[in-house]
């Protein structure tokens, strides 16, 4: 348990770094006591994992692509991070019969009320839309069943939605489905297995179509997209909570993305495009409407939180720009770019913590430590300025046009 909980501090500390708010909801309790399969969308790489233990605090085995076990050594490694491998036809036909090795393992967590997290879909891509799901969730929960326990197992549908994939600040909207019984299941399963498996695997489907944010044609600068930009002029979110359990900025944004989904870019006029255009919008003004207009307050904001930016800069300094090198120069699918530089950035800051703890203890004693130790201090301040630093620094030339971005606000507001 001890492994759990510093990696629940340590990469949570840098998702606050990374991530804006999480905002998490229910359609119904998650059940206690019993095992459950986390059915989860996978739009984002490793990064989808690492919410719903956040999110639970609870511990969750996770399903991950088998053929990234082949070392043995790497295979230790991500076992003992709670990763069991899920072979798949494009690994190899032969590499399926391993697949039941790895049921077995999560059997025996079921047996004690384990927990589990697959990705459905069996593939991860960038795109706001589900992607055409696979079996293994449906074969997972019902041959459990069928494996001689008698437990009651729940698969529950889980939507990670996220305001921009590859941003610094995003948002992410996590919604957990309404807990579907699996043993409701168990009559059609005695009659036809495979039938069984194709309805609860339909079933899921549907249950992720209603929380998860689709949007057709996605693309990172569709009018869709700038339109949700505009939308998050009216957010400024000053609960001290990272994660927050509301449902109102998803619900908000599936209302507009749903009215662009059924009116296509013509949800919006040219004239609001060329308003856009011209007042030059991005998605670094999320709560603009919400913040001061006067200019004198935004410099002074930067006067004051501007020395202690520059600290937590040339702290992360090397941790980030070691990981952006290797986005740059290793890693050719955009897909990655994220979870590279999140967690890529969370390895190195922990090597150099270590590097500089045993330098400066060796030197100064505990003064050292207790020295290197507020590294780690900076670095949590830092992620409950940097908004307002960045805010202030960026658009603080832009705050006399807010009526502008106000009438440009409500506009948008009359079609969504």
């Amino acid at each position: 348990m001890f492994v759990y909980h510093f990696l629940r501090f340590w990469v949570g500390g840098a998702l606050r770094v990374w991530i804006r708010k999480i905002y998490a909801s229910f359609e119904a309790p998650l059940p206690e006591d019993v095992p459950i399969i986390f059915a989860c969308t996978h739009p984002n790489s490793a990064i989808d994992y690492c919410f719903l233990p956040l999110i639970t605090r609870k511990k969750s085995f996770v399903m991950v692509r088998g053929d990234v076990f082949a070392n043995k050594w790497l295979d230790k490694f991500l076992r003992a991070l709670w990763m069991l491998p899920v072979y798949r036809m494009r690994d190899g036909y032969s590499t399926l019969n391993k697949n039941a090795d790895s049921f077995q393992e999560c059997y025996n967590e079921f047996d004690k009320n384990g927990r589990t997290l697959i990705f459905s879909e069996g593939t991860s891509i960038q795109e706001k839309r589900l992607q055409p799901m696979k079996k293994g969730t449906a074969r997972l929960a019902l041959d459990y069943l069928e494996s001689g326990s008698n437990k009651e197992i729940y698969v529950v549908p889980m939507a990670n939605n996220y305001s921009r994939f590859r941003q610094f600040r995003y948002t992410v909207m996590t919604k957990f489905a309404k807990p579907i019984k699996v043993s409701d299941y168990r009559e059609l399963y005695e009659e036809n297995r495979a039938k069984a498996y194709n309805q609860l695997t339909d079933d899921i489907e549907a249950s992720l179509k209603r929380i998860l944010i689709e949007e057709n044609d996605y693309a990172d600068d569709s009018w869709a997209e700038k339109a949700l930009n505009v939308l998050r002029f009216n957010r400024l979110d000053n609960r001290g909570e990272w994660i927050i359990e509301d449902e109102q900025p998803l619900n908000e944004e599936r209302a507009l993305v749903e009215r662009f989904n059924e009116k296509g870019d013509s949800a919006v006029s040219e004239d609001w495009k060329k308003a856009y255009r011209d007042l030059k919008v991005d998605e670094e003004m999320e709560g603009l409407l919400k913040r001061s207009g006067r200019k004198d307050v935004h410099w002074m904001l930067l006067f004051s939180l501007s020395i202690f930016s520059a600290l937590a800069y040339v702290i992360h300094f090397i941790p980030l720009e070691v990981s952006k090198w290797i986005v740059k120069n290793k890693i050719k699918d955009v897909l990655f770019e994220n979870t590279v530089i999140i967690l890529g950035s969370s390895v190195f800051y922990l090597l150099q913590f270590i590097i500089v703890a045993t330098v400066l203890s060796i030197i100064f004693g505990w003064t050292g430590f207790v020295t290197a130790c507020s590294m780690l201090a900076v670095s949590a301040i830092y992620s409950e300025i940097v908004d307002d630093f960045r805010f202030a620094w960026r658009n603080h030339k832009l705050v006399n046009k807010k009526a502008e971005y106000t009438r440009l606000f409500n506009e948008l507001m009359k079609v969504s």
